[in-house]
């Protein structure tokens, strides 16, 4: 009787078994995940800087798992039911990651050696059910993502998350964010991994750009952000605006393109239509067509006016992509946060638009320089974006908390 009960019972399992996707054996069947991560955009294409890292932990790890609570479409001017078509074209574009993909909350938090997020907000929701399971913990803290160097709520949850007796390591993009958690909150400078800049999908690091420009074309000048404020004063498109128009005014062969959210009504343009072109929000593969035609990337951003303590990371991602595809990067770092860059790589700028306007003009009058600038920075962003410099040390760092059986 025991025999034939546990071998009904045997076969039944197999049949729900057989009735199970792939993808749903493989969380049921694992116990215990070496890493679990938690993100709250992908696999969101716009944000392709998690969209690079994730794919890549999700491929470098055996046994991993990613839960995603898409709360932050919204925050990437994305709705969240795209979410499950995201995760189809995961399936498709992506097999292994979308095995390993799966929706869900932090309290869906449970059974891993390590647990791993992005920006402090996630780390923070999350580290009650990561302390009650007992999971050490990494994450990333990246500019914005709740991180505030002014906000006493925001202060107040970098305080838990870095006093947790599970907080093993951070990883920092910015010398400033170092210099802060270590000053403020004296973090061990052994837990902290520094890595400037941030993953960056690769698929345009290799780019070939054939446009070199002349006096006798149209030069392209470009600005790429999403809009979070009324008129994006916190990336400065009224400062790129301004520029526009004063360059405009002053007779130059030149058009300006807009990608992202805006539309001419967002900062009056009347009387400078027909020097602009507004593309519309873009995913992160769709840039390349767009940033090959055009000459420079301007990205005057200013820190402190999304909050009193916020700061976008230097230089944006889509600056990054813009490089890549032969674009001039003029940009402003009132933060100092460069550390890698010299004045003939990155042209760095007060956000002050006559300014601005100078050093365009500059090179507007020696397309020699401007075609210059171009290749050295080209080579210099493919060094400082490549995954060997980006992807492997934080594999590494993670691995080394995975399998570190002290913990």
């Amino acid at each position: 009787m025991y025999y034939f009960k546990y071998t009904f019972n045997k076969y039944i399992k197999k049949i729900n078994c057989e009735r199970l996707s792939p993808r749903q054996i493989y969380n049921r069947e694992i116990k215990s995940f070496d890493l679990l991560i938690y993100d709250t955009a992908f696999p969101n294409p716009v944000s392709g800087f998690r969209f690079a890292e994730f794919n890549a932990l999700l491929q470098a790890f055996k046994n991993v798992k990613i839960i995603v609570n898409p709360t932050d479409y919204p925050q990437i001017n994305q709705r969240s039911e795209i979410h499950k078509a995201d995760i189809a074209n995961l399936k498709t574009t992506h097999h292994i990651s979308y095995q390993k993909t799966f929706v869900g909350t932090v309290q869906n938090i449970k059974n891993a050696k390590l647990f791993y997020c992005i920006f402090l907000n996630n780390m923070y929701d999350s580290l009650p059910y990561v302390e009650q399971k007992k999971i050490n913990f990494i994450f990333t803290l990246y500019p914005g993502g709740g991180f505030d160097t002014k906000d006493e709520i925001a202060l107040n949850k970098l305080k838990a998350v870095l006093s947790s007796k599970y907080f093993k390591g951070v990883i920092v993009t910015q010398q400033f964010t170092q210099d802060f958690i270590v000053n403020r909150y004296n973090c061990p400078e052994n837990k902290i991994l520094n890595i400037f800049g941030c993953l960056v999908p690769q698929n345009s690091i290799n780019s070939t750009r054939l446009r070199r420009f002349n006096n006798s074309m149209t030069l392209n000048v470009c600005f790429c952000a999403a809009k979070y404020t009324e008129i994006g004063a916190d990336k400065g498109y009224d400062i790129f605006i301004e520029v526009a128009k004063i360059l405009a005014s002053n007779g130059h062969n030149i058009r300006f393109n807009v990608v992202g959210n805006y539309d001419s009504e967002v900062i009056d343009i009347e009387g400078f239509e027909k020097f602009f072109s507004f593309h519309g929000l873009k995913k992160y593969e769709e840039l390349q067509p767009i940033f090959l035609e055009q000459d420079i990337i301007l990205s005057p951003n200013r820190p402190f006016i999304l909050n009193k303590g916020s700061f976008d990371g230097f230089p944006l991602g889509t600056v990054v992509e813009a490089v890549f595809n032969g674009e001039v990067p003029i940009v402003t770092d009132q933060l100092k946060q460069n550390t890698v860059f010299n004045e003939d790589e990155v042209i760095i700028v007060k956000p002050d638009a006559k300014e601005i306007v100078l050093k365009i003009e500059e090179l507007i009058s020696n397309p020699e320089l401007l075609n210059l600038i171009s290749k050295k920075a080209q080579k210099r962003f493919r060094e400082i974006y490549c995954n060997d410099y980006q992807l492997y040390k934080r594999i590494d760092f993670i691995k080394k908390h995975v399998y570190d059986t002290r913990n």
